[in-house]
């Protein structure tokens, strides 16, 4: 658990730059944000996923998402009313161009406060 003390945030620096921002999942497990009783929990709908293969790609990303954003509230970012709601998340998606843009700006956004409130120390309150 050493990882979270603020001297080590460039070491999330490279894993989000060569792990594609997947990183987040382990963040997300060291700061304890998965749920037992979440949908990505059950074992069923990732075997139905992976039969139709398309699908398992987005619950991936949508799993990716809600780590991001859990771990972006455990460590204080500002803008939760935002990157909380799954609603915005899904108007993004739906409006072409413009809401695509706005998706991958908040997603950035999401990532480098995250490596910003790790520089800060906020992670090392979670430290055990």
């Amino acid at each position: 658990m050493k990882v979270l003390k603020h001297e080590n945030w460039w070491i999330w620096l490279l894993l989000m730059l060569f792990s594609g921002g997947s990183s987040t999942l382990v963040l997300g497990a060291l700061l304890d944000v998965y749920n037992s009783k979440a949908w990505y929990t059950k074992w069923y709908i990732w075997v139905i996923g992976l039969i139709l293969l398309f699908p398992f790609y987005i619950m991936v990303y949508v799993l990716n998402i809600d780590v991001t954003s859990k771990t972006a509230y455990k460590l204080g970012v500002k803008g939760k009313d935002y990157y909380l709601s799954p609603y915005i998340w899904i108007i993004l998606i739906i409006i072409p161009i413009i809401g695509w843009i706005f998706f991958a700006v908040l997603l950035i956004y999401l990532n480098i406060a995250i490596l910003v409130k790790l520089k800060n120390g906020e992670g090392e309150k979670y430290i055990d």
